[in-house]
């Protein structure tokens, strides 16, 4: 049976999906998958909401894989995509392939510290101080769970563990002695291993994917939400050294310490945290930081010393001595464990202070205290010459990923330039089911008292016009806190939430089932929430999404650009914000009955020349000029139903 006829409006998806219908966007990005993957061919698919994008990549990468007795890696940015992959979609695409006599097996794997280690967590039940202590009952009741688990990830377990015991728990490849361990048989990352050596269909995430972890050999890669690829890669690939991070490592080193018995790493990990404490500090004043700032920034590392302190090292040899004394100790495991956390601080500062061809480096102060950062600028290389290098078929897509330029820029900054692209539209009707309204006139954001009253005032008046939800995006942590304390004030009939109250997930379901709520947020909230119905019927964009420029990594960024004879505002402070603009926009239309309002209160866009890139970038919609009309939008006429 053909690729197409899968999709068909009598096809095999159309039998074992109730309520699905052919969409023609959808059928076409499956055969160009099908294509690229043929083809041993690179694919850039920009595909906008609604088209079926996951069906539209795994059923073509399910065929390829088990005709071909072959296997597909699929990677995503979230844990939330990547757990409806492998619990939502690709049981739908198994029942397809069954319908064609096809056999499709899946699987799902994390990075180590996502799965529970027996072998630790039966060392840690044998310590006298774990055995009486306030986690002994959850001990126990995790050690009976295991025994029948499947899985050994963390969102299987039984019950929430708190970080602190969960550190305690979680595998580490460093202490893990593998099929030479006693708990090798009932090992359950061994189980989700092995799952994943049989399987056709491999789900990962960006950051397993990018981490150089040895993963099943694999013949075609598909890389979903690909725009938050760039960053993934700068965060993997970069590096970090924070006063928290030697602190956490010495207070735990000392409590090993004292219950070894060990005086000689005790006395290690007291001259490593103050010596660690003393340099970073000293670090962050030379360069203008005292304290923490509302916006951590920080400063280009303009000089520095080209080592680390001394004190470092001696406590990564001591707890290498303490480790090797407590051979076949419960403590052993634990040694270990903090050894190789030593090492890897110590290679990480090391990497640090040593000066590297595009590379940024530098010092801020964070909520812990002072901390040192590196990281590339050039991550199309890197990813060119890591991921990219194995030769094997590359499909990257997401609802966003153009701009100006239309794809060229986001292939090139990704390194896989050459690789064919498409572009298919959203099939909801934006004209008819998004209207957008440009606010001009509100203060000069320096002035920012008057700024944050201006923008608070406007959104209280938006509020009260709106019947459902309304999303506050702001990309100032600061301005968003001046404007949540404002509009607590002012709007007393329905929830006020900023983010940062409850966890991301638990936020988005109180938001969702309140259905009027209004939510700030920054950054992650501009992309990745899918809210459909009238709970979000208004989503309102503070200020245009551009980079902090003040930052040192994106001074940096413009040195580097300009060395290589680029422009930093053309060539990606401005693409950036166009495709985060995007992202911002696409919140609102989540399905084929939604109808909402974008709002934007950056009079840049329409004063500036270059705002012209952001309108052109979004779909055409009904254009409204004030609050009358906004409040018009959302009362049904007399031949139009309520929307739903």
């Amino acid at each position: 049976m053909a690729l197409l006829e899968v999709f068909a409006a009598d096809g095999a998806l159309a039998r074992v999906l109730p309520g699905w219908e052919p969409r023609a966007a959808q059928e076409e990005m499956a055969r160009a998958v099908g294509q690229a993957l043929d083809c041993e061919e690179g694919l850039v698919v920009e595909a906008g909401t609604g088209v079926g994008k996951s069906l539209a990549y795994l059923i073509p990468a399910a065929l390829w894989a088990v005709r071909g007795a072959r296997r597909v890696l699929v990677s995503t940015h979230t844990r939330a995509l990547q757990e409806q992959l492998i619990g939502g979609d690709l049981p739908v695409v198994a029942r397809v392939l069954a319908e064609l006599g096809l056999p499709l097996k899946s699987a799902m794997l994390m990075g180590a510290d996502n799965y529970l280690c027996v072998q630790r967590l039966t060392n840690l039940r044998l310590r006298p101080d774990a055995a009486s202590g306030e986690w002994a009952e959850t001990l126990t009741r995790l050690d009976a769970w295991s025994r029948d688990a499947q899985s050994g990830h963390r969102s299987a377990l039984p019950e929430a563990l708190p970080q602190s015991l969960w550190e305690r728990v979680a595998r580490d490849t460093d202490v893990c002695l593998g099929p030479a361990g006693p708990a090798w048989e009932r090992c359950l990352w061994r189980r989700d291993r092995e799952r994943a050596e049989k399987a056709h269909i491999v789900v990962v995430n960006h950051a397993l994917l990018l981490s150089g972890a040895r993963l099943p050999p694999f013949d075609a890669l598909i890389i979903d939400e690909a725009h938050n690829l760039e960053e993934a890669a700068t965060s993997r690939y970069g590096s970090e050294a924070s006063l928290g991070r030697v602190v956490a490592l010495t207070d735990e080193a000392r409590l090993a310490a004292r219950l070894s018995g060990d005086a000689a790493l005790a006395d290690a990990a007291d001259a490593a945290q103050a010596a660690g404490a003393e340099f970073l500090r000293g670090l962050a004043q030379d360069h203008g930081l005292s304290g923490a700032e509302d916006e951590a920034s920080g400063r280009l590392l303009e000089s520095a010393p080209s080592s680390a302190p001394a004190a470092l090292l001696t406590l990564e040899q001591a707890l290498a001595s303490g480790a090797a004394a407590a051979e076949g100790r419960a403590w052993e495991a634990d040694l270990r464990s903090l050894h190789a956390r030593a090492a890897q601080l110590d290679a990480d500062l090391a990497a640090i202070l040593k000066p590297a061809p595009a590379t940024a480096r530098w010092v801020a102060w964070g909520r812990r205290g002072p901390e040192l950062r590196a990281a590339p600028l050039d991550v199309g290389r890197r990813l060119a010459e890591g991921v990219f290098s194995r030769g094997v078929p590359t499909v990257l897509t997401s609802a966003t990923l153009a701009s100006g330029d239309g794809l060229k820029g986001f292939k090139t900054r990704v390194g896989l330039p050459d690789a064919r692209e498409l572009a298919l539209d959203s099939p909801y009707d934006y004209r008819t089911q998004a209207a957008l309204w440009c606010v001009d006139g509100l203060p000069d954001p320096k002035d920012e008292a008057e700024h944050a009253a201006a923008v608070a005032a406007t959104c209280a008046e938006i509020v009260a016009r709106v019947p459902g939800g309304v999303f506050l995006l702001f990309s100032s942590w600061k301005l968003l806190k001046k404007v949540h304390a404002l509009l607590r004030r002012r709007i007393k009939n329905r929830p006020v939430w900023a983010q940062g109250a409850a966890g991301h997930e638990a936020l988005l379901e109180q938001f969702a089932e309140a259905g009027d709520a209004v939510l700030l947020g920054v950054d992650t909230f501009w992309q990745g929430v899918d809210v459909p119905g009238p709970a979000l019927s208004c989503v309102v964009l503070v200020k245009l999404p551009f980079s902090n420029v003040g930052s040192p990594l994106e001074e940096a960024r413009r040195r580097y650009l300009e060395e290589e004879g680029g422009d930093y505002f053309r060539d990606w402070s401005l693409p950036k914000a166009v495709m985060k603009f995007r992202q911002g926009f696409g919140r609102l239309i989540r399905s084929g009955r939604d109808r909402g309002a974008v709002v934007c209160l950056d009079s840049r866009l329409l004063r500036k020349g270059y705002g012209k890139a952001f309108l052109s970038s979004l779909p055409p919609c009904r254009r409204i000029e004030g609050l009358d009309e906004l409040a018009a939008f959302f009362t049904p006429r007399a031949d139009e139903t309520t929307p739903a």
